[in-house]
């Protein structure tokens, strides 16, 4: 063989090991493949349908939970040769395949204890929705106090999860809460008060639309070094059982409208108020900035409860969100807040409070 020949077969096969691993990375096979490991080991998507057709990706399925579908159209987008995905609501067995198209299914869940995420999104402006959280905040009223360490410890956990009624989900759940409030102008920095709930919830989703009911326990509690430092603080036994619904609704993907009641069903003292209701907003910029790590948020929290004689109490919390689109449903935002009202820590619920501050918050 002579030379010219022989570098031209080399140049050739050279140039088949370059092109063909680029082909077959953006080949329709390799993108579904790809698409149907992150909708099942990123986002837990079951009982779906991924169709891809010259780089087009169609995911079809019956329920998403609260699966984010905008991380799940930019986790998809970022797929080498994807060109555009579109996620439909719909009974996968009846999607409709192109001649020329890949399929691959995602089966059903194999087991309905202990899915994974949750059906009902948190209510992140709420003061006592459990999760785990750090802020400063400076009080510019009430409880003689200025600068504060508050400390919050919880989760919600789904334990079953199963088809309901009209196509939806249903779930039953468990959830736990510590809140906790420092002073850091003494010398000690003296646990000022902490709140402890738990209770136990059943949630339905259907699309945008979602709710839960719970039964709820909460305690209160002074801490032991704040009483000796302000003896004129009087301790109230504070604890109550409540039943409380709300439903929420997913207007567009950026908007989220919220709302509900709820009522104290056993309560110490025997004079506290039995009402309670709840209603808010919550918007998030449909679109990522920094690479899709960071998103624009702003949410909006509304109390009015008859124990603390039907004032309306302003929670606002506004910020960034930073994720990651090949990561489902982990989120942690960093939010500047403001409060007014009453305040939500148990052994003041008489008392008018306000403060500014800014809080680090992180969900599972």
């Amino acid at each position: 063989m002579s030379l010219t020949r022989r570098s031209a077969l080399a140049a050739f096969f050279l140039a088949l090991a370059l092109v063909w691993p680029a082909a077959a990375l953006t080949s329709d096979e390799f993108i579904a493949g790809y698409a149907t490991g992150i909708l099942q080991h990123e986002f837990n998507v079951t009982d779906a349908v991924v169709e891809v057709r010259n780089g087009r990706v169609i995911v079809t399925g019956k329920a998403y939970g609260n699966v984010d579908r905008r991380k799940v159209e930019s986790a998809l987008q970022q797929i080498p040769g994807v060109t555009r995905v579109e996620v439909r609501e719909a009974d996968p067995a009846k999607a409709p395949a192109a001649p020329d198209a890949v399929q691959t299914t995602i089966p059903s869940q194999e087991s309905n204890w202990l899915p994974h995420g949750l059906l009902f999104s948190p209510l992140h402006a709420d003061p006592r929705w459990p999760h785990f959280s750090i802020a400063y905040r400076n009080f510019t009223e009430g409880l003689n106090l200025s600068k504060t360490f508050a400390a919050n410890f919880g989760e919600t956990l789904s334990i079953y999860r199963n088809r309901s009624f009209f196509g939806g989900e249903w779930e039953f759940g468990v959830q736990a809460g510590v809140f906790s409030l420092f002073d850091i102008d003494s010398a000690s920095i003296d646990l000022v008060n902490a709140d402890y709930r738990v209770g136990f919830l059943s949630s339905y989703r259907r699309g945008p639309l979602s709710g839960f009911i719970r039964v709820q326990h909460q305690s209160s509690h002074l801490g032991d070094e704040f009483i000796l430092n302000n003896p004129q603080v009087t301790r109230v036994n504070l604890s109550y059982e409540e039943v409380d619904m709300k439903l929420s609704y997913n207007v567009f993907a950026w908007l989220r409208l919220y709302g509900g009641a709820g009522y104290i069903v056993h309560r110490q003292p025997a004079d506290l108020g039995r009402g309670t209701t709840q209603w808010g907003v919550e918007l998030m910029s449909p679109r990522t900035y920094w690479g899709g790590r960071l998103r624009p948020v702003a949410y909006a929290d509304f109390q009015c409860h008859e124990r603390m004689n039907w004032t309306i109490n302003r929670s606002i919390l506004a910020g960034v969100q930073f994720e990651n689109a090949r990561i489902g449903d982990r989120q942690i935002q960093l939010l500047a807040e403001y409060y007014d009202g009453r305040s939500p820590d148990g052994q003041f619920y008489t008392r008018a409070v306000s403060w500014y501050g800014v809080g680090l918050h992180l969900y599972f």
